[in-house]
């Protein structure tokens, strides 16, 4: 008996494929819809059959991949999932990927689309995960991308607008006197970061701020390295800052650290801004509360999931949105007026 895994072994396809095929899905190429349904033709196959067999037995789960659960960033998203399915019938499954770590991430994706949820939420902002995004297209499932925005995928995209709430950052510290305003930037594989140092330069250029050299720190992958660039920008021969922003609050509490080991007073001395308005730092943090930029991260989690769950439960494959929320201020203790 001809199966549709034999169809898709002649065609050159995935599973998932022929399924789209078979069930008149838009997302496959006239090409490759012409090259399966002939294959089928050839073989007698039946696939009204093979839509019947294929039917999968709905789990009521909703997967959520994020790069690290035990990153304090997390915590108001995650109860925002939490949230999400509250008064419905879902669940909510995490997988956490460390590092970022491609592989693992991966075969998390792999594994959750092999039956074991209906839908799946992506929080990824490296720009390697656009392979990633394709292949959970390519199975069927409905899906929301956190924080990435790959032009080329229709799909659910909620997203963050980081490069304003840069543009904020340094604006308030305009508007505290700050005209030296250097800044310390996030892991340039992250889109998150790209955007909050275009915001800065953006805002500098705008406002007629002068880029001293040595102004702009490039740090690792590694927030602790906030604690060297700190160092480096108050060693600098020349001018050195009056404020410091930082790309996101873990690198601004290790540039606070360093600048207090350096015999600095926060904000007396220097003013220090974070973004991210994380309420729990690395490290066992014990300074002052820090000026940050915020984001509704709860909100995001819990909008997912409602998300998802309203297209599963109207069948609702193509009624994509994509949406961008805004940022806030939150003063803290580690800015002051000059």
């Amino acid at each position: 008996m001809i199966t549709m895994k034999d169809i898709a072994l002649e065609a050159g396809v995935s599973l998932a494929t022929v399924s789209r095929v078979i069930n008149k899905k838009d997302n496959v190429s006239a090409e490759v819809r012409e090259k399966v349904e002939r294959i089928i033709l050839e073989q007698g196959y039946n696939p009204n059959n093979a839509a019947r067999a294929l039917a999968k037995k709905r789990t009521n789960t909703i997967g959520v991949v994020v790069n690290n659960l035990h990153d304090p960033f997390y915590h108001d998203l995650i109860r925002g999932f939490e949230d999400g399915v509250q008064n419905t019938s879902y669940k909510v499954i995490f997988c956490s990927v460390l590092g970022g770590d491609v592989d693992m991430k991966e075969s998390y994706i792999k594994y959750l689309t092999n039956g074991v949820v209906d839908a799946v939420v992506l929080y990824g902002s490296y720009q390697s995960d656009e392979n990633i995004v394709k292949y959970i297209r390519d199975t069927d499932l409905n899906y929301v991308m956190i924080e990435n925005d790959i032009k080329e995928l229709n799909c659910n995209k909620l997203l963050i607008d980081n490069y304003n709430g840069s543009i904020k950052a340094v604006e308030h510290l305009i508007s505290m006197g700050h005209r030296d305003i250097a800044y310390i930037c996030g892991n340039p594989n992250k889109k998150v970061f790209v955007e909050r140092l275009n915001g800065y330069l953006n805002a500098m250029q705008n406002n007629n701020m002068h880029i001293e050299d040595g102004f702009m720190q490039y740090t690792t992958t590694d927030y602790h390295s906030g604690y060297e660039k700190m160092i480096n920008l108050m060693n600098l021969k020349s001018k050195r800052p009056t404020a410091v922003l930082c790309a996101d609050d873990a690198i601004a509490s290790k540039a606070i650290m360093a600048a207090f080991d350096l015999g600095l007073r926060v904000p007396d001395d220097i003013s220090i801004m974070g973004y991210d308005n994380q309420t729990v730092l690395p490290d066992k943090y014990r300074g002052p509360n820090i000026t940050s930029i915020a984001q509704p991260l709860f909100e995001i989690g819990q909008e997912s999931i409602q998300l998802l769950v309203d297209q599963l439960d109207n069948n609702k494959r193509n009624d994509y949105i994509r949406k961008i929320y805004d940022t806030y201020l939150v003063e803290g203790e580690t800015v002051k007026s000059i």
